[in-house]
C-alpha cells in the first residue's frame, strides 16, 4: 500500500524528528533502537544527508528492551538527542517512560502492519514510495530526488 508521507495521512505526532539543512525533503523511518542497520542509518547515512526532515517511528520489533527503550527515548525530553547520542555513542537511554508511549508504540505498530513492513528500518519517501531498506546516503539522495 503507498500512502503519500505528510501530515495529513501519517500520524506525526507519533513521530519525533531529526532536521538536517533546511529540512526541504521529508522521508519517515520505522526504527526499532536495538535495530543495528538502524543505527548505521544513523552513523553512516544520515551524516552525510542535507536539508533532509527525517520522521521517526519507533517500531519495536526485536523484543521487550526494544519496547521499553523506545518509550525511554519517546519520552524524554529531547527524543532526538536521546536518539542520536544511543545511535552514535552507544549511551543508552534513560529515565522513566511515560504510559502514554505505550499506545504510540501499539499505533506505529498497526501503521507499519497496514503499510506491510516486515523488517527495520523501513523508509518511504514523501510521495509515498516505500518501504525501503538500509541505503548509503547516494542511494537515498537518489531516491529522493526521482521521487
Amino acid at each position: 500500500m503507498s500512502m503519500k508521507f505528510d501530515e495529513k495521512n501519517w500520524p506525526v505526532g507519533h513521530a519525533f524528528t531529526t532536521k538536517l539543512g533546511d529540512g526541504s525533503a521529508k522521508i519517515a523511518v520505522f526504527a526499532d533502537p536495538n535495530c543495528g542497520w538502524c543505527k548505521r542509518l544513523v552513523q553512516e547515512t544520515l551524516s552525510k544527508m542535507e536539508n533532509l526532515t527525517v520522521y521517526w517511528f519507533f517500531y519495536p520489533v526485536l523484543g521487550e528492551d526494544s519496547v521499553v527503550k523506545s518509550a525511554v527515548i519517546l519520552s524524554s525530553k529531547t527524543p532526538n538527542k536521546a536518539w542520536y547520542e544511543w545511535c552514535m555513542d552507544e549511551k543508552a537511554p534513560t529515565g522513566m517512560f511515560k504510559a502514554s508511549q505505550m499506545k504510540v508504540l501499539e499505533d506505529n505498530s498497526r501503521l507499519a502492519e497496514k503499510l506491510k513492513i516486515e523488517t527495520v528500518p523501513a523508509i518511504f519517501l514523501e510521495d509515498g514510495a516505500g518501504p525501503f531498506g538500509f541505503m548509503t546516503a547516494m542511494e537515498l539522495g537518489e531516491k529522493i530526488q526521482h521521487s
